[in-house]
């Protein structure tokens, strides 16, 4: 026991004098979204120094946009943020061909693997493309989201993916190569990554051959404020009487006492559903503007509309909703848009 005792104690000592691993430094550059790049530190809490400056790197979370689990805090900060110069043109362009769910794909620049979130699913669409590339591509269903993009970890990629869906509309990320990304040499770091993203937000429809918008019968079959398990934005195409009531106790779940479910004659009715997400107050709403057929397709134009300043509203959650009836059938997608400028905002596919 008396030997034990002092070898514990020189363990401890040396345990204390051992040199501190160099901590690892993963760069995003995200360019479209945010034109900054995004440094990320791992390791042990230290200081060191980031480009010129001393800083502190301590363990903690931070609630920022963009904030990684397990990333050490930068000076208090979830990442360091090192503004970037827009690329112009843009790195890649995606448009939606009329008539049709196949996309066009423009690379001003090479690029690696391009991925699309239509608001509710991710599709890879190529990947790579060379410089002056135009070419039409037909979506490919995805899992993992963004993981595998270039050299981003999962929980980054996770990250950068949860931000982008905020809001629940369409985006497109294209992998810049590593060789095109600007350097940036830091001393002391025990490993390097780096990842450049190029992120279209938005879709729009290609200038050829405009269609021609066909009015459909349509009404607002049901809404309301309170639906239960959609926090984000979504859209669902309602094909049959079992979905219809299934999405018919999610949207009335709050409720004691839900209205009866409607009879719908799917063989040729439509029934397409929009959730604005969860809702800090009341006074948020979903509003219909027009309901077209164009080229086949299904339309609708949507507004989401927020209280003005100094409205007094329902101080408590809400999750606005609201079902559309169309009176025709046979859809297996609908498209909607903001009718102000005509940019997609989401995408409802039929399932089965």
């Amino acid at each position: 026991m008396r030997f034990a005792l002092p070898a514990l104690a020189a363990l401890v000592l040396l345990a204390g004098c051992a040199p501190q691993t160099a901590p690892k430094l993963h760069d995003v550059y995200l360019y479209g979204a945010l034109d900054a790049r995004l440094s990320y530190l791992y390791g042990s809490p230290r200081t060191f120094d980031l480009d010129g400056h001393t800083v502190t790197l301590s363990e903690g979370s931070a609630s920022a946009k963009y904030a990684v689990d397990g990333a050490l805090l930068i000076d208090g900060a979830a990442y360091a943020s090192t503004p970037l110069t827009p690329l112009d043109p843009a790195a890649a362009v995606v448009s939606r061909i009329p008539n049709t769910t196949d996309l066009e794909l423009t690379a001003d620049r090479a690029i690696e693997q391009t991925v699309y979130f239509d608001g509710g699913d991710y599709f890879t669409l190529a990947d790579s493309a060379k410089a002056g590339t135009r070419q039409r591509v037909v979506p490919r269903p995805r899992l993992n989201r963004l993981r595998g993009l270039g050299e981003l970890t999962d929980r980054e990629a996770d990250a950068l993916a949860d931000a982008l869906q905020k809001g629940g509309k369409p985006f497109v990320v294209a992998v810049l190569p590593a060789d095109a990304l600007p350097k940036h040499t830091v001393n002391g770091t025990g490993e390097y990554l780096h990842t450049g993203l190029y992120v279209q937000q938005g879709l729009v429809t290609t200038a050829a051959a405009a269609p021609t918008a066909q009015q459909v019968p349509w009404e607002v079959l049901a809404q309301g404020q309170q639906a239960v398990g959609f926090d984000k934005p979504g859209f669902q195409l309602v094909t049959s009487q079992d979905q219809l009531t299934n999405l018919w106790y999610k949207a009335y779940g709050s409720q004691l006492q839900m209205p009866k479910v409607p009879t719908v004659d799917f063989s040729r009715e439509t029934v397409v559903a929009a959730f604005d997400g969860q809702k800090p107050t009341g006074g948020y709403n979903l509003q219909v503007r027009d309901v077209t057929v164009e080229n086949g397709e299904l339309y609708i134009d949507l507004v989401a509309t927020e209280p003005q300043a100094g409205a007094i509203t329902t101080q408590g959650l809400t999750s606005p909703w609201i079902l559309i009836h169309v009176l025709r059938g046979g859809f297996a997608v609908a498209w909607f848009r903001n009718p102000d400028d005509g940019s997609l905002i989401g995408v409802a596919r039929a399932t089965q």
